[in-house]
């Protein structure tokens, strides 16, 4: 497929990041799924998902300007992003709303399920956090410089709490809390936990890709939503 808009130097650094967006993205999930405690898996679950989802957040905003104005934005027009992912969280995603409201309900939908979510907020929240500071966080106390910010902990918590008001991980855990010695309820409860969690980032991640096959950003965005598809990234 033609990369519409860019010259050969920069539609090869467009198929390289989208690359690196997809396997971030795919070991993150795939971390939390097989995690077994959470602490030790919680900072490389940040580390890969934070910088993950903030390519795929500038990719979407990098592709929108490309269409909207022929160019792909300047270093210093992304610079003004940061990794502030929790102010560009709204503005992706009422650029795709605005950008879907004549496709397919099934895209509409997607859309709509992914604002919906309440595990989103939280996980945004925390990884906006930790991309900006929170990575630092226990270094900074070290050195009497304690961050404004809670701790990595505490945002993952604040996740888990959103996870729990599902119903069905709600059911996992009424059950592994009246046989509090049984280790296979705990067990699986933890498995819906973290699933619950890792469905919430997937369909983030697949919303995106699916506007982008649907052309919402673009005739560049449609190699885009093939490329960063979760369907694409193969064997791990």
């Amino acid at each position: 497929m033609a990369i519409v808009g860019l010259d050969r130097e920069q539609s090869f650094a467009l198929l390289a990041e989208m690359t690196s967006t997809r396997n971030l993205l795919a070991y993150g999930v795939r971390v939390i799924r097989t995690a077994a405690f959470i602490e030790t898996t919680r900072d490389p679950i940040f580390t890969m998902l934070s910088i993950g989802v903030e390519k795929l957040y500038k990719l979407t905003l990098g592709l929108a300007a490309l269409d909207r104005d022929g160019t792909w934005p300047t270093k210093a027009e992304m610079m003004a992003n940061g990794h502030k992912l929790a102010e560009m969280h709204p503005i992706v995603l009422g650029e795709l709303r605005a950008r879907t409201a004549n496709r397919s309900e099934y895209v509409r939908g997607l859309v709509a399920q992914v604002e919906a979510d309440p595990v989103i907020p939280p996980t945004i929240a925390a990884l906006d956090a930790y991309g900006r500071s929170g990575r630092f966080y226990y270094l900074d106390l070290l050195g009497d410089a304690p961050q404004s910010w809670e701790s990595p902990d505490a945002f993952w918590q604040r996740i888990e709490a959103a996870a729990l008001a599902d119903p069905g991980v709600g059911a996992a855990y009424a059950a592994a809390m009246a046989d509090i010695s049984n280790g296979a309820l705990w067990d699986a409860f933890l498995v819906a936990l973290n699933g619950r969690i890792a469905a919430s980032i997937e369909a983030l991640w697949l919303m995106i890709a699916v506007c982008g096959r649907n052309h919402a950003l673009g005739d560049t965005g449609g190699v885009f939503g093939f490329e960063v598809h979760p369907d694409v990234v193969g064997r791990q």
